[in-house]
């Protein structure tokens, strides 16, 4: 079956399946939170699903509550305009009509009664034709006649297919009170808020790159993973722009109004220690007493739901919005006194720093280097965003002057680029970093910045020579920077395909680095080598660098050191340890914070766990990647190779396709053959996942073109070139199919990239049965399927078992092919790689028919109905199902079985039944 993910609202899946499982049960749903937190999208989402019944909404509004029977308009007033709905008894007709407001309205005791009959009425009378779903928003405002309407026809309705999906909105706290205008047995689903991704991934489609990323998580923070919350907050910094690291979140007055009730509630007397509770990062009873205010005053900040107070003294904000609020609120001066007092208090030196930052607002020397110490500390800490903003606050407090003080101010500035950069926040390290190049005085800081501002190119460095030529010769006299600097000539040697000057760049870096004791630079030259060395030698050499990194911090450097080896370890069959290599890796940078090396690690993560069969790990990691390369704003290619490579292992083919075609026009755009080459093989496998081999040849054939210019072929890194043959053989390019798999074959046994001649021997058995006869290709894969019963990659002998099921069919050993099938069906199920298993099912089809591919009772009865010519309508009228159920049936059969419509279903039976 194909993957099972829609375009559900962000964050919520898990919350709409179980939604969907319950109304697929016959149950009612209720889901309850408070304002903002999303329930309104969910019922649309719900809604928009589809059901194969009658959907009817009402939404509710405050200003429109005291309106009698306005629910029961919004529910039944266009039902009742149409003629061919279900009849009603004149009295009861009546009564209804004078509700909706479509005559003049009865007003007597019995008038009511017929009202919630006449109800009643049709909703057995629509549930007879179809099944009904009543989706109810807001249901707290709506009016009291309505509901109690619902509330007596909700009693009535057992045996009668009539659900209802609500939504209420319940304060903080509280409990939903509304069940009963549900039919039973009704299920209360609490809507929770938000986890720190799904917050900024709406940010992000909201606003782009408007709110950065290194403020998201304080507007994640306030929001308390409200969705509503977030988004205005967002808003009002997109509209304010940036802001102090140490300056109030601005509230906006729609959010206000939701809370601001609480707060007028509040003293005078209170202001002083609710204000040092919103100032301090862990406020206590003690905290503040320490500060010089009295903790009782938080008296009447509790009574009004404002903040809580523990056993311990602990004080905490009812919602971290009121905690903003009470910040922003407070005056220059209230909060200029409010952190003195904190920073004479407290021992943290990054807290007291930012403290002390906000409680003065001038150059000072002193609190200047205070701030640059607090922001070391941070970084050391695995907090980077907040060592930026200490960083950069430091070089702001710098005081003004010529020669040393300048100096100090640049190299402060350079600091927060390097930390903003650790964090992903990309805007801001190129505002530092170019700040700090135009005020540097010393080569040591212009180097730097020229460095940095050559990573925040990102993919497309063919502009770069410019910077690297004046960083190369502010280096010449420093061993240290200059080791580093040819590492970037090196880099940009295999940007340009020029691998001998790589190699000559990287064995004057090793010189350099060996001098001056740079036992990082050396495992960085050490990788390097290995990389571009696609030999076994090359592969020592990776492996050795990354065992030499791991003992050693992390850095950016180490980290790739570490990243490339388990990508050898993966590529030469030792998947075991590529995976704890890995897995290990992404908890230590995640631990670390380190965003812009975890974005880089996910691309092999990713990689390396749908090699190891663990496609739903793999999924997490590669979209996990994306986002986070989203975030910090690089070229967008790798990340999009590693979300289409895991699509086609575990999601959808259709996912994979949009990434691939996104990623070849990024690899374009930045100019990145390298990528660009690999970008167009996996377009390649997309395509001839769909049956295009006539397109899935063109795209392998660029890739192919470009490894051979490149002299990079490397059948191990990307797993394509066995159905590059495949292709070649379907669209009858059978002797440039066999050259391929020879060339091919040879650098994969040069390379000792034995875990790759499985696929080739896949690949070179399906030329066979084309050239000769298919038991000949038969024979050869059996073989190779024996003799590889242990392959370290699950997923390739899941394929080679498939392979073999299609080379029996077409020796027509019906049996041997069902076998060999099922036995596909089998391995795909097992590591969960959805695309592969919705194209063997479809196979099964071929093979046997409807029942082989584990289809139920009712899409066998609806495949047997397509097969005879009827049309929708027919077949809802022979099933006593509506069109809606059988158009959702026939949808679902398209995707599992890899047709697009009716007809391609019809001519695959057809084909099933020639064969």
């Amino acid at each position: 079956m194909t993957s099972t993910r829609t375009d559900a609202p962000v964050g919520r899946g898990d919350l709409l399946a179980r939604a969907g499982t319950e109304l697929a049960a016959g149950g009612s749903v209720l889901l309850w939170g408070p304002a903002g937190i999303g329930k309104s999208t969910i019922l649309g989402a719900i809604g928009a699903t589809g059901t194969g019944g009658l959907v009817l909404r009402a939404a509710a509004a405050q200003a429109e509550a005291e309106l009698p029977y306005l629910a029961l308009v919004d529910l039944f007033d266009g039902i009742l305009d149409d003629d061919s709905g279900p009849a009603l008894p004149p009295q009861l007709r009546a009564a209804l009509d004078g509700a909706l407001l479509r005559s003049a309205v009865p007003a007597t005791p019995q008038d009511q009664l017929a009202v919630r009959l006449a109800v009643l009425e049709l909703l057995r009378g629509l549930a007879a034709e179809r099944p009904v779903l009543l989706v109810l928003d807001d249901v707290q405002w709506i009016d009291e006649p309505s509901a109690g309407v619902l509330r007596f026809v909700a009693r009535r309705l057992a045996n009668v297919p009539v659900q209802v999906i609500a939504a209420e909105r319940v304060s903080d706290g509280g409990s939903p009170a509304l069940a009963d205008l549900c039919p039973t047995p009704c299920r209360e689903i609490a809507v929770p808020p938000l986890g720190e991704a799904d917050v900024s991934d709406i940010l992000r489609a909201r606003y782009g790159a408007a709110v950065p990323r290194h403020r998201l998580s304080r507007v994640y923070a306030a929001s308390g993973g409200n969705p509503m919350f977030a988004v205005e907050l967002g808003r009002a910094l997109q509209e304010r722009g940036e802001i102090s690291p140490t300056g109030p979140l601005p509230v906006p007055d729609r959010l206000r109004g939701l809370l601001a009730a609480r707060l007028a509630k509040l003293s005078p007397a209170g202001r002083p220690p609710l204000l040092i509770a919103a100032a301090a990062a862990r406020p206590s009873r003690e905290l503040i007493s320490r500060c010089g205010a009295d903790p009782g005053g938080l008296a009447d900040a509790a009574a009004a739901g404002v903040v809580t107070v523990a056993v311990d003294g602990a004080v905490r904000f009812a919602h971290p919005l009121l905690r903003e609020m009470v910040y922003a609120d407070g005056s220059p001066a209230e909060l200029a006194h409010a952190h003195e007092r904190l920073a004479g208090t407290v021992t943290d030196p990054v807290e007291r720093a930012r403290h002390l930052a906000a409680a003065s607002t001038g150059p000072d020397e002193e609190l200047a280097a205070t701030l640059a110490a607090a922001a070391g500390t941070a970084r050391l800490r695995g907090a980077p965003a907040t060592a930026a903003d200490l960083a950069a606050l430091a070089a702001d407090r710098t005081p003004a002057g010529t020669g040393g003080s300048a100096a100090t101010a640049a190299a402060r500035r350079l600091s927060a680029a390097q930390y903003a950069y650790a964090a992903g926040a990309v805007a801001e390290a190129h505002r530092y970093a170019t700040a700090a190049l135009t005020d540097a005085a010393d080569r040591r800081t212009r180097v730097g910045a020229r460095l940095l501002l050559i990573d925040l190119a990102g993919q497309d460095i063919s502009g770069i020579m410019p910077l690297l030529d004046a960083a190369f010769a502010d280096a010449l006299d420093e061993p240290d920077l200059l080791a580093h600097v040819r590492m970037y000539r090196a880099m940009k040697a295999w940007y340009d395909a020029d691998t001998e000057s790589t190699l000559a760049e990287l064995k004057r870096a090793e010189e350099v680095a060996e001098q001056c004791g740079d036992t990082e630079r050396l495992v960085e030259v050490l990788s390097w080598r290995g990389t571009v060395l696609t030999d076994p030698e090359g592969d020592e050499m990776s492996i050795r660098a990354g065992e030499i990194a791991a003992r050693l911090p992390l850095s950016y450097e180490t980290v790739v050191a570490r990243q490339m080896a388990a990508m050898r370890q993966m590529m030469r069959g030792d998947i075991a340890e590529a995976e704890r290599r890995i897995d290990a890796l992404c908890e230590e940078v995640r631990q670390s914070s380190m965003v812009r090396e975890l974005a880089q690690v996910l691309v092999s993560a990713g990689i390396i766990l749908s090699r190891a069969g663990r496609c739903a790990d793999a999924l997490v990691a590669g979209h996990t990647c994306l986002r986070l390369s989203a975030d910090v704003e690089v070229s967008q290619g790798p990340a999009l190779l590693v979300a289409a490579t895991v699509e086609i292992h575990g999601g959808s083919v259709e996912a994979a396709a949009g990434y691939a075609e996104r990623g070849l026009q990024a690899c374009l755009a930045a100019g990145d053959e390298d990528w660009l080459r690999s970008m167009s093989a996996i377009m390649g496998v997309v395509q001839h996942m769909r049956g295009d081999a006539t397109a899935a040849v063109a795209s392998m054939r660029q890739a192919h073109d470009l490894e051979q210019r490149l002299s990079r072929v490397e059948p191990g890194a990307v797993l394509w070139h066995a159905d590059y043959v495949e292709a070649l053989v379907a669209t009858g390019a059978r002797a440039e199919a066999a050259t391929v798999l020879n060339d091919i074959r040879g650098h994969a046994l040069r390379l000792d990239r034995t875990p790759t001649l499985l696929g080739l021997d896949r690949a070179e058995a399906v030329l066979v049965a084309a050239t000769r006869e298919a038991r000949d290709g038969v024979a050869a894969l059996r073989e190779s399927i024996d003799r590889w019963a242990d392959h370290p990659y699950p997923l390739e002998l899941a394929r080679a078992w498939h392979t073999l099921g299609i080379l029996e069919r077409r020796a027509h050993r019906r049996a041997a092919a069902r076998a060999a099938l099922t036995e596909a069906v089998r391995r795909y199920q097992a590591i969960g790689a959805a695309p592969w298993l919705a194209i063997a099912e479809s196979e099964l089809l071929r093979l046997d028919g409807a029942r082989a591919a584990g289809l139920s009772d009712t899409e066998r009865r609806i495949v047997e109905l397509v097969r005879a010519g009827a049309t929708n309508r027919e077949i809802a009228r022979s099933l006593f199902l509506s069109i809606k159920a059988v158009e959702a049936n026939l949808t679902r059969l398209y995707r599992r079985l890899g047709v697009r419509n009716r007809a391609q279903l019809a001519r695959m039976l057809d084909q099933t039944l020639g064969d």
